[in-house]
């Protein structure tokens, strides 16, 4: 009893004798005479009250919060209730995170290429970007670019000028920069892919969705089949955070006029997503994902990223923000360029099932406690808690996973905690299944995770085996996604991939 009396003791005490050496110190400071009630209102009612304002703070701050109390009619049956109530939360959360997409089809446009076969060649051999003559720094000197070759973006401005004629005053293609055209570019060439593999989907389940429609009675009882039901049909779009809002219209403009072109019979819903902190492919995958789960329509999905730093507008703004690569700048960003994109519908639809498809699994994301840019020691706890999380919610061994593929570039701090993962929770990976997109490609900004994800759903595809995609670009956040094979559908469908 009396150790507990001890600390609010000394405590209470400090408080007494702080403020009544700091009263008489100020007393004698202004040679003030204090008076009775001078007396009795500094040094008892005011340490008396600091005291009490404590106590008050720390029983507001150390109480339960309200919905943890449990009201007293029900206290009886508290521990049977809140068992049930946990048990079913967890289950929840359980299921939502064993929710897959089933990749119908990807894409890609990079400095090495639309074919990903190749462009996994070139990654895991660590190709890196290449001097490029027309982009220069403030000195004069070429740099280092992952380019595209053959884009011409003066063709593509004129182009949209005349598609987008009716509202000149919304879509000035005159004033984009050559940065934003190339992107548009690149974009336009996989969506194009996508939308070809969308079609094939939806005449392919065209007498499936004929048969799930609703039919209709007649008088003698006889059901008439009714009109196919129409699939939803999507497109996100995730581009720079950079790009101006009239821009990021242009280039939904521009979706939606392709899509138009390529099947008029077909509605397709186009909205477009800011790249920006917390906002990643990753995490427009995992979003669709979820919207995929709560459509009660069959429903196709295109995600597609793309970026660009080619452009003399773009190197210019890196250099004045200390972001541009140099030699004296070896953390700095190579300009580079892509586009990526996946088909998706929900896993298990037999609607649009292949016989030898992929799924992709949710995302695990998270912050590090530290920048990565400022640690000393690679730290990969983060990324092997993702992905413990991914194999456990996938029910798979971590002896399944072949491939690590992350948007890793030539950093370093970056290179090494992918490195540290693999060595520690996937020793079986061979040093060049560990594909680092960026390092080879440059800097792809919103596009970098989407390459990183097509690219694990091709290798998926291709060798049956599970994929670990990873997105290590930023300072602290982290994202992880699980590509594997899907298990035989029933009945298969088979949908050409657009690689």
């Amino acid at each position: 009893m009396l150790a507990r009396l001890v600390k609010p003791t000394l405590m209470f005490s400090a408080v007494f004798i702080t403020v009544w050496v700091i009263v008489v110190v100020y007393w004698n400071y202004t040679a003030r005479m204090p008076s009775t009630s001078d007396i009795a209102l500094y040094l008892v009612v005011l340490p008396l009250a600091l005291v009490v304002f404590y106590l008050v703070l720390r029983r507001i701050f150390a109480s339960p919060p309200p919905a943890v109390a449990l009201p007293s009619a029900t206290r009886g049956a508290s521990a049977a209730t809140g068992a049930t109530a946990s048990t079913g939360a967890t289950a929840d959360a359980q299921q939502q995170e064993r929710l897959q997409m089933s990749v119908l089809a990807f894409a890609l446009h990079t400095p090495r290429g639309n074919d990903a076969d190749t462009v996994a060649t070139a990654v895991g051999q660590a190709q890196a970007p290449e001097l490029v003559p027309e982009l220069r720094d403030g000195e004069g000197f070429p740099l280092l670019a992952g380019c595209v070759a053959g884009l011409d973006a003066n063709e593509l401005r004129e182009h949209l000028r005349e598609t987008l004629r009716p509202a000149p005053e919304a879509f000035d293609a005159d004033a984009l920069t050559d940065d934003r055209l190339r992107a548009i570019h690149l974009m336009s060439d996989v969506l194009q892919e996508l939308l070809a593999s969308a079609t094939d989907a939806i005449l392919n389940a065209g007498d499936a969705l004929s048969v799930r429609a609703p039919g209709r009675f007649v008088s003698s009882g006889e059901v008439i089949p009714g009109p196919a039901a129409a699939p939803h049909l999507c497109i996100s779009l995730l581009l720079p955070g950079a790009w101006s809002e009239s821009e990021r219209a242009i280039a939904t403009q521009w979706v939606q006029q392709l899509a138009r072109e390529a099947d008029p019979s077909q509605h397709w819903t186009v909205d477009c997503f800011k790249s920006e902190a917390g906002v990643s492919a990753m995490a427009l995958l995992d979003r669709i994902n979820l919207a995929l789960h709560r459509e009660q329509r069959p429903a196709l999905w295109i995600a597609l990223a793309a970026d660009s730093a080619i452009s003399n507008e773009c190197i210019a703004r890196w250099e004045a923000e200390g972001l541009l690569h140099s030699a004296a700048r070896r953390n700095g960003r190579v300009p580079g360029e892509a586009a990526a994109g996946l088909l998706l519908a929900r896993a298990g639809d037999a609607l649009f099932a292949q016989p030898h498809g992929v799924v992709l699994s949710r995302s695990a994301s998270g912050q590090r406690d530290e920048s990565a840019d400022t640690a000393r020691m690679p730290d990969a706890s983060l990324l092997d808690l993702f992905a413990q999380r991914l194999l456990s919610a996938s029910a798979v061994q971590p002896d399944t996973v072949d491939w690590v593929v992350s948007d890793a570039d030539h950093r370093t701090s970056r290179v090494t905690e992918v490195a540290k993962l693999v060595q520690e929770r996937l020793p079986h990976v061979p040093f060049e299944n560990n594909l680092s997109v960026c390092a080879s490609l440059g800097h792809l900004g919103a596009a970098a995770d989407m390459t990183a994800v097509a690219l694990a759903c091709h290798l998926a595809v291709r060798d049956s085996r599970h994929v670990l995609a990873l997105s290590v670009q930023d300072a602290r956040a982290r994202t992880a996604m699980l590509a594997g094979p899907a298990s035989p559908p029933t009945p298969p469908n088979s949908v050409r991939q657009a690689t």
